[in-house]
């Protein structure tokens, strides 16, 4: 029992630094022809174009404001309702779905239906697949 509240509690301290970490800078979602969307936190905005720090290797990129998506705070990492996340827009749907995948919290299970028709004396039978999300119960 000790270990679980020991992995409790470092999850907890883990998740606050991620919030405290989200707070200082305004993150965003950058297009990007490669991977389709990257974080980035905004450096200079102007009233057309932004200076954006990306987080991953700290490249500076200038982008137009109309480009760029807002990120949703790290709470909203894995939500179960895409809907309740605070910004609903593609790239944060992306990400999202993408952490999902990625911890096995994600997948399609295949429920084989028999279907049978009568055609004279014999019978075809073809499977119907259902596919049923494991995210609710």
């Amino acid at each position: 029992m000790n270990g679980f509240l020991t992995s409790h509690s470092a999850e907890a301290a883990r998740a606050a630094a991620l919030q405290a970490e989200f707070n200082e800078k305004k993150w965003v979602w950058v297009p990007d022809e490669k991977e389709g969307y990257l974080a980035g936190w905004v450096h200079q905005e102007d009233q057309e174009t932004a200076q954006i720090v990306m987080s991953s290797g700290g490249e500076i990129r200038q982008v137009p404001l109309y480009a760029l998506s807002k990120m949703n705070p790290p709470k909203f990492d894995r939500v179960d309702d895409i809907a309740d996340l605070t910004f609903l827009n593609e790239a944060s749907v992306v990400h999202n779905l993408r952490l999902r995948y990625g911890s096995g919290a994600i997948y399609v299970s295949l429920f084989p239906t028999l279907k049978s028709r009568r055609r004279g004396d014999a019978q075809d039978r073809s499977w119907t697949f259902v596919a049923r999300s494991s995210c609710r119960s």
